[in-house]
């Protein structure tokens, strides 16, 4: 039986919605800083589904100075176990998800006052956010985390905003996240001559900035959230 806490297997908040064209509304969580801010991000969700933990990980980035809305891709469905969570991520309709990923990008823009918009993402959300980057130009900047997409389906060199790219050292999901695979990324965005920066954390494992995670290592963590919102910020002032 998988060990997982109750914030992994328990739904998040959904405390917004927005249009999606074609097909129901999109749900979510939105959560922004103290301060008024101008810069939005999209975070998407790892494989599990829109559970309390990915609301967490939002509010931290948010509390860097920004509006950060975190579609929910399964649009309900949250996974009990590794199991469920695995045909949730097979099962999953990409060209659906990714509409909605990109509606909720220019929803921040076109409703909620954000002049440039980032995406992350970790885990499926990483791919997802790769996938978006190389199928919108909504996105001013990405910053993936330790996911990679098919990439005959979603090519780097459709890949034009600036992306900074965060993998662990210890990650052996063999071809999905693991360090020679995001090196393959980062020889094929250099060929093409893209703004491309690829960070792999010495020690870290597969969901590393999870903070309900057993493989959760809080210094990298804190470490990559202050590099992933000075990049940000850096792009979308």
């Amino acid at each position: 039986m998988d060990n997982l806490s109750q914030a992994i297997t328990e739904s998040g908040t959904r405390n917004y919605t927005f249009k999606v064209e074609g097909k129901e509304d999109g749900q979510g969580y939105l959560t922004q800083a103290q301060q008024e801010t101008h810069l939005g991000i999209i975070l998407i969700q790892e494989w599990w589904g829109h559970n309390q933990s990915i609301c967490k990980t939002a509010d931290k980035f948010a509390q860097k100075g920004f509006k950060v809305l975190v579609p929910d891709v399964y649009r309900g469905k949250v996974a009990k176990n590794r199991e469920q969570a695995g045909h949730y991520f097979q099962d999953l309709d990409w060209s659906s998800a990714l509409n909605d990923i990109i509606a909720a990008g220019n929803h921040l823009k076109q409703n909620l006052g954000c002049k440039k918009v980032a995406i992350t993402g970790f885990c499926l959300g990483g791919a997802l956010a790769f996938a978006a980057l190389a199928s919108s130009n909504v996105f001013d900047a990405g910053a993936p985390f330790y996911g990679i997409p098919d990439l005959n389906k979603f090519p780097v060199q459709n890949m034009k905003a600036p992306i900074q790219a965060h993998f662990g050292s210890l990650d052996n999901s063999k071809g999905f996240s693991d360090p020679d695979s995001a090196r393959n990324v980062e020889k094929q965005a250099q060929q093409d001559g893209l703004q491309f920066e690829l960070i792999i954390w010495e020690n870290g494992k597969h969901a590393f900035m999870n903070q309900d995670s057993e493989n959760y290592d809080a210094d990298i963590a804190q470490k990559a959230l202050e590099k992933t919102t000075e990049f940000f910020k850096k792009i979308l002032q």
